[in-house]
């Protein structure tokens, strides 16, 4: 079942909010210097809408499983990180079935937490999941976050560091708030450690080649690295590290899931183990620990 009609230009638009008001006999918008401001009934309105629509997408569901058709949207927004193994996750899902649409958006944490706020999608991936919001969370996978350094760094050549070692080094962070930053203060603070000098770089690709270019070293995830003598890159061995953090699927406590989300998070909860190297990576988490001690 497929709701559609023209194109409405910007004008009409105008022409049928006026004549909602209208009918309302209420102020849906006003108008401060040149920008557009909706009224509380305004904001009603568009929540209203927004239901309206969910429930359409909900029958259009309906119909098509009461069809023994399996399709329908999925929609997944994740942080930066997750984008290195979500799609091995959707690839075999999407295999399953074939007549599904799916939207993968990805972002900083501050983005993806906004787009929690507005309901936006049924799932996101974060390490580090908002306190403050009613959610419901699924931990399904390990992400350890390892120190490394250039290959060209002297520190590489060493087989055992201490914290204090890494004084003179400058530390490329993620931005503030970034769910490997939140993760990096917290352990600091948990083992009384410091960093003097940082430098802040909002993309985890830029981090990785600022490091093998020998800019400064960082702490990220396993899941940026691949080959380190592909990419010029080591561990280092740090009592303490790697910082053990997980991987959590989750969705507003209040979210009705769809059909086809309900089958995405069974898979992904109940498949990890085929659909993901998880030899590798348990193999590359055991062997980060044994360099830590």
């Amino acid at each position: 079942m497929f709701f559609s009609g023209p194109l409405v230009t910007q004008p009409s638009v105008s022409n049928q909010v006026k004549k909602l008001s209208q009918a309302l006999n209420i102020e849906l918008y006003e108008v401060i210097g040149k920008k557009i401001y909706l009224t509380h009934a305004g904001e009603e309105v568009v929540r209203t809408g927004k239901e309206i629509f969910e429930s359409i997408n909900r029958l259009d569901e309906s119909i098509n499983n009461i069809k023994c058709v399996k399709s329908g949207l999925l929609k997944i927004s994740v942080v930066t990180t997750a984008k290195y193994f979500l799609p091995h996750m959707l690839g075999p899902f999407c295999k399953l079935y074939p007549e599904i649409d799916v939207e993968f958006k990805v972002g900083n944490r501050a983005q993806i937490i906004e787009r929690l706020k507005a309901n936006l999608d049924d799932f996101y991936i974060f390490s580090d999941p908002p306190e403050d919001l009613d959610i419901i969370r699924h931990q399904f996978l390990p992400n350890p976050l390892a120190v490394i350094a250039s290959t060209d760094n002297p520190l590489s050549k060493r087989k055992k560091l201490r914290w204090e070692d890494l004084a003179g080094e400058k530390f490329l962070m993620r931005e503030h708030g970034s769910g490997t930053n939140n993760a990096i203060i917290n352990h600091l603070k948990e083992h009384q450690l410091k960093i003097d000098k940082k430098m802040v770089i909002e993309s985890n690709e830029a981090i990785k080649i600022s490091v093998a270019e020998n800019m400064g070293i960082a702490i990220i995830s396993a899941y940026v690295l691949s080959s380190s003598k592909e990419d010029g890159l080591k561990q280092l061995r740090i009592p303490t590290f790697p910082i053990m953090s997980y991987w959590q699927i989750i969705h507003l406590r209040e979210k009705r899931l769809s059909l086809i989300a309900q089958h995405f998070l069974e898979f992904v909860l109940n498949k990890r183990q085929d659909i993901l190297p998880m030899k590798k990576i348990e193999a590359h988490i055991k062997k980060s620990l044994q360099k830590s001690s």
